[in-house]
């Protein structure tokens, strides 16, 4: 009788533990997951000319057209963007600044460049040509590669 009790009151513990624990080795496992992703965004970013809004700020004061792309390595709608972005460009041979907007909140030039285009939302892949946005690819998350080459061959 003792021993059909200890069992049940053992069932009864493995029982409310056991969503605590699945939950600790999904959260890890996600961990694990997002790390990978995270340094999988920033080892491609490094295909793409990293810029600043002072390099961009000039690039338009010479009435450059360029294309630039606004992404960050926590977002996981710019980590699925990526490597389409990535092999658009090595097959459309069009270069690609990348704008980094990971410490936005920090860098007050860089909340006042996306405020002015309306760049609202990340990823945003943009064409300027002198101080003006002249095109934004839409919904770039949900875009194949061949889009995003249309996008920048037209």
């Amino acid at each position: 009788m003792i021993k059909k009790r200890s069992l049940l009151k053992f069932i009864l513990l493995l029982t409310l533990l056991q969503p605590n624990i699945s939950h600790a080795i999904a959260k890890d496992y996600l961990s694990d997951n997002e790390a990978k992703a995270i340094s999988s965004y920033q080892k491609s970013s490094h295909f793409l000319k990293s810029v600043s809004i002072s390099e961009i700020q000039t690039m338009m004061a010479n009435k450059k057209i360029f294309y630039l792309y606004t992404g960050r390595a926590t977002c996981p709608h710019c980590r699925r963007f990526m490597p389409r972005l990535i092999k658009a460009t090595q097959e459309s041979k069009i270069p690609i600044y990348y704008l980094n907007s990971e410490s936005m909140s920090l860098n007050l030039d860089l909340k006042t460049f996306r405020n002015h285009y309306h760049i609202t939302t990340v990823p945003n892949l943009s064409r300027f040509q002198s101080n003006y946005l002249t095109k934004t690819l839409e919904k770039p998350s949900l875009v194949s590669k061949e889009d995003i080459i249309i996008f920048l061959t037209q």
